[in-house]
């Protein structure tokens, strides 16, 4: 059997394993206070040795006969525009992956331009924060091998090494404000469903006062604000003295705050959704364009910016796919339809926060649309 051959047995056994397997991807942290200094500058050399590759990859003008053992040494230019030429020596491995990205990028774009899409040129990179890896072994509950790197030792392996039976797929390498961090997709048997079903179902309305009100008459406030930190440091790096040491120490921090806001409005919404899903077995929710909110009203660009809601909405969608919740039309009138004489109420302003109709009926207006939403949906 050729090479070839092998290779090609090999993917399509790989495929049909991933059938019977469930991905979870879990983040471990690098605990650079254990690596020497000279393997700090190799971390960071590393990733802007990879924007130098990507933006070497980019200039040639023809990517798809680019050939990264034809570019061991790139040209760039230096902070004052002055041609440098640079040595890469990355792993291969890495080399490459950079450059099949970059393909991959243009194929992308080409597809997108093919369904009716506005694109452009694939454009240059200020900057590289993630690299793919080929590779990462476990050597004891505290410490991995990845290329480069004979010993590395990281936060958070507990979270799956407990596992009795687990793969690693295709890691990754990522660059924060608050360090250097691993993406790491675990694939483990998949198990048969343990949940009892509640035999319930739920309507959830968007809104900017109430963020979520649910059929039930729950309602949830999603908004995460701005810390007062955030804003000193804001107005700190606005005084500094741009491309100084003082400026980019001050945005580095504001980029760690930042990340922190990021990381609660994330936990914040899982929570909710692994809520929803405990309490109830449908869920059922309006294409709400949320991004478009802001045109009506400028009030609500604040309250937009400072929500979780466009998180919840792409986690609702997303699990379409399980059957455990469904996607209404945002055409549907939800808020408008009277739902005990079936006529449409028009005229009813963002001020009017109890729905009335002719017929006598009347209701709160955010629970009264999510049960338009549930009755639409069902």
């Amino acid at each position: 059997m050729s090479k070839n051959e092998n290779i090609q047995k090999g993917l399509l056994e790989l495929k049909a394993r991933r059938k019977t397997q469930q991905i979870k991807v879990y983040e471990l942290k690098v605990n650079v206070h254990s690596i020497s200094k000279e393997d700090f500058a190799k971390f960071n050399s590393m990733f802007v040795q990879a924007k130098w590759v990507a933006n070497d990859c980019i200039a040639s003008g023809d990517i798809f006969t680019y050939n990264y053992k034809d570019h061991k040494k790139v040209v760039n230019f230096d902070k004052e525009g002055n041609r440098v030429e640079r040595t890469i020596n990355l792993n291969s491995g890495i080399h490459q992956d950079i450059i099949r990205q970059i393909k991959q990028d243009v194929i992308n774009l080409s597809r997108k331009k093919k369904k009716g899409g506005k694109v452009g040129k694939l454009k240059f990179k200020k900057q590289v924060n993630t690299i793919n890896l080929r590779d990462l072994k476990i050597l004891n509950s505290k410490t991995i091998s990845i290329p480069g790197f004979k010993k590395l030792k990281v936060y958070g392996l507990e979270q799956f090494i407990s596992f009795p039976e687990f793969e690693i797929a295709s890691p990754k390498l990522i660059k924060k404000a608050s360090g250097i961090y691993l993406k790491v997709p675990v694939c483990t048997p998949k198990e048969s469903s343990k949940r009892k079903p509640t035999n319930k179902e739920v309507g959830l309305d968007f809104g900017i006062k109430d963020n979520i009100t649910t059929s039930d008459g729950e309602k949830f406030n999603c908004s995460v604000q701005e810390s007062e930190y955030l804003k000193v440091l804001q107005r700190k790096l606005h005084k500094k003295q741009k491309n100084s040491k003082r400026y980019y120490k001050c945005l580095n921090q504001l980029q760690k705050e930042y990340e922190h806001l990021t990381n609660k409005k994330n936990d914040d919404s899982n929570k909710l959704i692994a809520y929803l899903l405990k309490e109830y077995d449908v869920i059922y929710f309006q294409d709400e364009q949320i991004s478009k909110w802001k045109k009506f009203n400028k009030g609500f660009a604040r309250n937009i910016q400072h929500s979780y809601l466009g998180r919840v909405k792409a986690k609702l969608v997303e699990l379409q796919k399980t059957g455990r919740s469904f996607e209404i039309s945002k055409w549907s009138p939800s808020t408008k339809f009277c739902p005990q004489c079936g006529s449409l109420n028009d005229g009813i302003t963002l001020s009017d926060r109890i729905f009335k109709c002719s017929c006598g009926y009347q209701f709160d207006r955010d629970v009264h649309a999510a049960k338009n939403v549930k009755l639409f949906g069902s």
